[in-house]
């Protein structure tokens, strides 16, 4: 369907074009013969040979009888056999009508009148052909123009249409995670329930249905979370914060389960504070992650590294780490949705969407986050999260 319309489009705009050169083209043409050319004989007693061609005059004709003035000019500067070989060629190019026309012009001038009246008679020509080509020139430009406009349209369209279908898929999404979470719950709690009984039977699979239903519940929470941030109209709920305060309440959350892994934490966050606007919620989500991630994705005794800075109203904040490289397959789309990395990252419970929502929080604040695998001393990858102090567009 949408090549038809292209199809079609072509073809209408090039006829249009097509009909308007025409008209301009016979219009100046017309111009020409009336006016122009009678009043140049008229004014400077020279009778431009174009005066004579009849009607339906091209560039084409012009082009030739420039070139053939062109060769006239030349030819006196050749000796005579050489001079009459070239102006023979130039006649056989321009037609024995046309190049005949010409010379009778010069017939009767001397040398010096001949040499005025080409340099004349050819400055004359292009300025024709120049005017003659504007109606070529001004339908190009006016074709690009109607080629980019519908371009511009088609685009429109389709952004349109995907954002009716990312409405429609984030309705979908979100309705499927509400209604998965009730049976969710219920499940967890019947399970919960049993295992508080003394002497409840089976009690491994009781565990196995309550780990795995409250693993599904936070999947679901999740799923919904993101549907939440890509919902037309959801807005950051942002207040004036010290982010390095927020990211030493983040790490301090976690400081055991850094312990539980035997990890050595490094950090360098500054004294003073960085004040900015940021939703302290989402923020603190996406530090959290981040710091989840680095502890549940390395092994015992890895090393991790968390380094803030804070230069010209720019904030950025290095999680780094020495444990094994993310496969470059999987780095490339490491904050796309529903991606986990290899196979051992899935089974510690990756549900693959803790960094694209993290991703969005951050484009949401308008910095960065992105992740860097050049090795740096004794790190191996770092997911560096970047923001910029919103510029006061009223000073």
């Amino acid at each position: 369907m949408k090549h038809a319309t292209w199809k079609w489009f072509f073809i209408r705009r090039f006829l249009l074009i097509l009909a308007l050169v025409s008209f301009s083209e016979a219009a100046l043409n017309l111009w020409y013969e009336e006016a122009v050319y009678p009043w140049v004989e008229e004014t400077f007693h020279i009778s431009f040979f174009m005066a004579n061609g009849g009607s339906g005059q091209t560039v084409g004709m012009l082009l030739r009888g420039v070139a053939f003035l062109a060769a006239l000019g030349v030819c006196s500067q050749f000796p005579n056999i050489a001079g009459v070989g070239l102006q023979g060629l130039a006649e056989k190019f321009a037609g024995k009508h046309l190049s005949s026309l010409i010379i009778s012009q010069t017939s009767h001038m001397s040398p010096k009148e001949t040499w005025i009246y080409v340099l004349g008679t050819a400055f004359f020509s292009i300025l024709v052909v120049l005017t003659l080509l504007l109606p070529y020139a001004v339908a190009a430009v006016a074709f690009s123009h109607m080629v980019g406009q519908h371009i511009r349209q088609l685009e429109e369209q389709e952004r349109r249409q995907q954002e009716e279908y990312n409405r429609r898929r984030n309705l979908l999404l979100s309705d499927v995670a509400h209604d998965l979470k009730t049976p969710m719950t219920t499940v967890a709690g019947y399970a919960k329930a049993l295992l508080e009984e003394e002497g409840a039977p089976r009690r491994e699979y009781l565990e196995a249905i309550y780990g795995k239903s409250m693993q599904m519940g936070g999947l679901l929470n999740l799923l919904f979370e993101y549907v939440k941030l890509d919902s037309e109209g959801y807005q950051l709920d942002k207040t004036e914060e010290d982010l390095w305060e927020l990211l030493r309440e983040c790490i301090a959350a976690l400081y055991l389960d850094f312990e539980e892994k035997e990890m050595e934490l490094f950090l360098e966050i500054p004294e003073e504070e960085a004040r900015m606007p940021v939703d302290k919620l989402q923020f603190q989500r996406v530090a959290t992650n981040l710091l989840n991630n680095a502890i549940r994705h390395n092994p015992k005794g890895t090393k991790v590294s968390v380094k803030a800075e804070w230069e010209d109203g720019a904030a950025s904040i290095c999680i780094r780490d020495n444990g094994a490289p993310i496969p470059e397959k999987t780095a490339a789309y490491i904050f796309d949705p529903f991606v986990s990395g290899d196979e051992s990252r899935k089974s510690k419970g990756g549900s693959g969407l803790g960094l694209s929502i993290a991703h969005k929080i951050i484009a949401m604040h308008g910095g960065s986050l992105s992740l860097s695998q050049e090795p740096v001393g004794p790190w191996t990858k770092s997911f560096i999260l970047c923001l910029n102090l919103p510029v006061d567009k009223g000073k």
